[in-house]
């Protein structure tokens, strides 16, 4: 009885929480790259370089799981560009080529050699939802990753929701060069 009261207790907080207004940052808040380092720092790290925004997360070296979205206004989320240090394809064990045994009239009759081990990582993903929201998921240990995206002219508004392990730690987002925390997680970004 205690663990229901309790959740659903921390649901009712959650949908307060998402439902009450975040004061919002100015977009000159986010211009240049904050200082961090790969696999020394854990947490979001967010600036605008030009006219695209940047979003990246790395940890201390045990593996967190990084989710959340991107979402605009109105107008369009553009230019989607999914950067990862890590290679989605990794070759476990790099065996030989293989080798073909060709009888007198050309017919292949044995095809030789140990071929290569490849693992695919595929619970990692970053899409657009439509037009106008990105939403991802990843697991990271000790690398960067990350995305990079522009908006259309139109879009006012970008609210950002950055989780790491299923929480939104408001401490561990850092944005713009001056490396500053937003008050609130998720936090809203005027553009206009």
């Amino acid at each position: 009885m205690t663990s229901r009261f309790f959740t659903l207790l921390g649901a009712v907080a959650l949908g307060v929480a998402l439902l009450a207004p975040l004061a919002a940052a100015d977009q000159t808040t986010f211009d240049g790259k904050p200082a961090f380092k790969e696999g020394h720092d854990l947490g979001y790290f967010v600036w605008k370089d030009g006219n695209t925004w940047k979003v990246r997360w790395t940890t201390f070296g045990a593996t967190h799981r990084f989710t959340g979205s991107v979402v605009a206004d109105t107008g369009e989320i553009e230019s989607l560009k999914r950067i990862d240090v890590d290679a989605e394809r990794k070759v476990i064990h790099p065996g030989r080529p293989g080798h073909l045994t060709v009888g007198p009239r050309g017919r292949v009759r044995r095809v030789g050699g140990r071929r290569a081990v490849v693992a695919m990582r595929d619970e990692d993903h970053i899409n657009m939802d439509g037009r106008r929201t990105i939403r991802f998921q990843a697991r990271t240990d000790d690398d960067i990753d990350g995305f990079d995206f522009k908006t259309t002219g139109d879009v006012k508004v970008l609210r950002f929701v950055l989780e790491i392990d299923g929480k939104p730690r408001a401490a561990s987002v850092e944005v713009g060069r001056n490396n500053e925390h937003p008050a609130n997680n998720p936090f809203v970004v005027n553009l206009r």
